[in-house]
């Protein structure tokens, strides 16, 4: 297994996740981050087995359903299928999304919503109190495991317009 420090796979390679329904999601490395985190974006077709590489080459930022900050283990054990380079790979082209925070209130009741930018490092480096219909319409900032990631991306893949709940709020 590689180390934390030397992944085994970069910026702009796609990987395959296996799902708990079967099959696979597939999956693109939009940013690595230290300590072992990546963010991904994903496609919403479930696929049968692992696709080649050209079959995936015409995919761009547009055709993403879900993206996700998650720890790499499945990448780094190779539970999570590398599948290689997009041969086009711009980094400016799949720029770092922004992503939605929620802060609940203490009684439970409500909370504050934020939207939250992070650097090439994965840390926050802005962040602004938003309306809880616009954090609604962001990706969900919170660092999940792997095995986390597989439950989330097979709800989404098979459960059309599913959305993680978030506590305190749902």
């Amino acid at each position: 297994m590689a180390s934390v420090n030397n992944p085994p796979y970069y910026e702009g390679d796609f990987f395959a996740v296996p799902l708990k329904t079967g099959g696979y999601g597939i999956g693109i490395v939009v940013v690595t981050g230290p300590r072992g985190t990546a963010v991904g974006r994903f496609f919403g077709t479930t696929r049968d087995s692992v696709p080649t590489l050209n079959e995936l080459k015409h995919l761009t930022e547009g055709d993403s359903i879900h993206v996700e900050h998650f720890r790499d283990e499945g990448l780094q054990d190779g539970s999570w299928k590398i599948i290689g380079q997009h041969p086009s790979w711009d980094s400016y082209d799949w720029p770092i999304p922004k992503f939605g925070w929620f802060q609940p209130f203490t009684d439970k009741s409500g909370g504050r919503a934020f939207e939250m930018e992070l650097d090439e490092n994965l840390r926050t480096f802005r962040q602004k109190e938003v309306s809880i219909e616009h954090f609604r319409t962001l990706p969900y900032e919170g660092v999940v495991p792997a095995k986390a990631a597989e439950i989330t991306v097979t709800l989404v893949l098979t459960r059309p317009g599913w959305k993680r709940p978030i506590p305190g709020l749902d």
